[in-house]
């Protein structure tokens, strides 16, 4: 037994099957570590969230209110933004009058005290103490969460002016009062995740929303995905319009709108601190545009308050669906197979959008490429053994039928049972003369290996013309022209196919004269009509052929042609469709056996 038998017993059908259900398997379990997998997923998610805002927008019951500062603000205040502590003061106050149950606010206080400078306008204000008498009158009753900058050329948060830290600070340890204001970032620099401390600089998951949530009342660990399926779009109360209504007395309009209401302060210029969201949250920017900063923390705090993080699907749910799909690699039809996978992978995206109802994330790519990969290597393997198994067959019964048929075997069209179907052909059939004389006086080795010389040439003829040899009759050929291989005048090829069998028999003799043997001589008849085309015998044994009278005809006409001299000889039907009539010479009707008598005609070479 040599190593590739061996090998062949070895890895079986069925373990080969277990062993790419297994490489499938591996396959499942890394593919959702793929960056491209990912980069796919957050499309399907960000695509999920807006047809979820579209048709299934979702109610929450907690709210918080966006206060912006805007161009309008920039365009009302005297001094520059960075000196605006006076503004900053009164809005803490006007929010613990109103009744306001947490401030947030998406900036950053000055880092300097700034004690050296005084308003030239408002009778000589000092901005430092202003802004520091305001938190230290208004965080006794309204808890402030204020955030904190990474700077990125330092490589550390930006601290902010000491006596405000130590002010913010004296609110207790319920709530950090400083908090980060760093997001997460996708490889499209797109916002999704929750800010946890995987993704902050300082490795401390304690961020802007999360504090905000904190002196609000809700802590817990928090993880997951931002939800943008909440809520409608933001719109904003202008800065300005608040202090406003304050200074006009309006208190109890101030408190209508903001009592026990979390309030989020950030900018909203439309070109500071944009970022890009999978969803437009500004109601009053194009849907398209960029987001200020403010929103993707009002959004994750949306999603805080109201317990409603976005949770991945767990590994082991997606491993099981992954290794369901995976066994697409199994089976062998397989149009059934991309029937069902069609279906599985219409429930997969069905699924994964009903989980989100949920507030569940089921990412479907990994799974659905693991049963794209099971699919398409199924499909594959199945092709390759197909084209194996054409490949021995060819093998094995090359030289036992005609080119023509053992293709037709091969494309699965002739088979046991198939039905035999009547065919306008043309039937040569061909006799070596005297054959019967030569033998007796030859070895029978001597007589086989002349026969193979001779029909060798004869075979190819026959095949290049497109004719199918039905048998070998001893020294005599059948064969017929016109099926399976439709042609267009198969007369004419079977006439074509004779010429060159005389042209290539004299070739042989040469030879056979120059080995001092005996020369070969042939007749070959031909006759058109329809015949009976299809498998004989049974399903042990059984062979292509063509029977009925035509056949009859053609081997009867073959016998004339030693009485009538010629090495070819055709019937009428045979001659009104060659294009080289006019080359063949009438003989008149003979008689043939087991039928009347027909017109023939001869043809031999000059």
């Amino acid at each position: 037994m040599n190593k590739t038998s061996r090998l062949q017993q070895f890895f079986t059908p069925r373990l080969l099957q277990a062993l790419g259900l297994l490489l499938l398997l591996v396959f499942a379990a890394l593919m959702s570590h793929l960056p491209v997998v990912t980069v796919i997923d957050n499309k399907i998610l960000d695509l999920q969230f807006k047809l979820s805002r579209e048709y299934t927008p979702q109610k929450i019951s907690i709210d918080p209110i966006v206060v912006g500062m805007d161009e309008a603000f920039l365009d009302e205040i005297d001094e520059p933004l960075s000196l605006n502590h006076l503004h900053l003061a009164n809005f803490l106050k006007v929010m613990n009058q109103a009744g306001a149950k947490v401030v947030g606010m998406d900036l950053s206080l000055p880092e300097k005290r700034f004690d050296t400078l005084i308003s030239t306008r408002k009778e000589a204000i000092d901005f430092h103490k202003a802004l520091l008498a305001g938190l230290l009158e208004n965080i006794q009753s309204l808890p402030v969460v204020v955030a904190k900058v990474w700077d990125l050329k330092h490589a550390h948060y930006r601290d902010i002016q000491v006596d405000y830290a130590a002010v913010l600070g004296m609110q207790g340890e319920q709530f950090q009062a400083v908090a980060s204001a760093e997001f997460c970032r996708d490889s499209d620099q797109r916002i999704r995740r929750f800010p946890g401390a995987d993704c902050q600089p300082d490795r401390i998951g304690r961020g802007l929303a999360t504090e905000i949530a904190a002196a609000a009342g809700v802590r817990q660990d928090w993880s997951g995905l931002i939800n943008y399926r909440l809520g409608t779009r933001f719109t904003y109360v202008p800065l300005q319009d608040i202090l406003k209504l304050a200074q006009q007395g309006k208190t109890a309009e101030l408190q209508q709108r903001f009592a026990g209401k979390i309030v989020l302060l950030g900018a909203t210029m439309d070109a500071t601190d944009l970022v890009d969201l999978p969803v437009s949250l500004a109601a009053w920017l194009p849907a398209n545009d960029p987001n200020p900063g403010v929103l993707a923390h009002a959004q994750l705090l949306r999603s805080i308050l109201n317990q409603r993080l976005l949770q991945p699907a767990s590994n082991l749910s997606l491993f099981a669906l992954s290794a369901l799909f995976a066994l697409f690699w199994l089976g062998r039809s397989i149009r059934n197979k991309l029937f069902v996978f069609f279906l599985a992978t219409l429930g997969l995206l069905i699924a994964s959008g009903l989980a989100m109802q949920y507030d569940v994330w089921l990412p479907p790519t990994a799974v659905f490429l693991t049963g794209l990969l099971a699919l398409g290597s199924s499909s594959s393997w199945q092709a390759w053994q197909h084209f194996i198994d054409k490949q021995r067959l060819s093998k094995a019964f090359s030289g036992r039928v005609s080119p023509a048929v053992m293709q037709e075997i091969v494309e699965g069209r002739i088979d046991q049972i198939s039905q035999s179907r009547r065919l306008p052909v043309c039937v040569l059939f061909s006799d070596i003369r005297g054959f019967t004389t030569l033998c007796e006086h030859a070895q029978a080795s001597d007589v086989v290996s002349l026969l193979n010389r001779y029909f060798a040439p004869m075979s190819k003829i026959v095949h290049d013309h497109g004719g199918t040899i039905d048998k070998f009759i001893g020294d005599g050929l059948m064969a017929f022209f016109g099926a399976p291989q439709q042609l267009d005048n198969p007369a004419q090829n079977a006439f074509n196919a004779a010429r060159e069998m005389l042209s290539a028999l004299a070739i042989l003799n040469q030879e056979l004269q120059a080995e001092g043997k005996q020369t070969l001589q042939i007749g070959v008849g031909l006759h058109a009509g329809d015949a009976v085309i299809g498998q004989v015998g049974s399903a042990e044994r059984h062979e292509y052929t063509a029977i009925g009278d035509t056949v009859n005809t053609a081997a009867r006409i073959e016998g004339l042609c030693k009485d009538v001299g010629y090495p070819i000889v055709c019937s009428a039907t045979v001659h009104a469709n060659l294009a080289e009539a006019g080359t063949l010479i009438a003989l008149g009707d003979k008689n043939l056996k087991g039928r009347s008598a027909i017109a023939v005609y001869g043809w031999q070479p000059l």
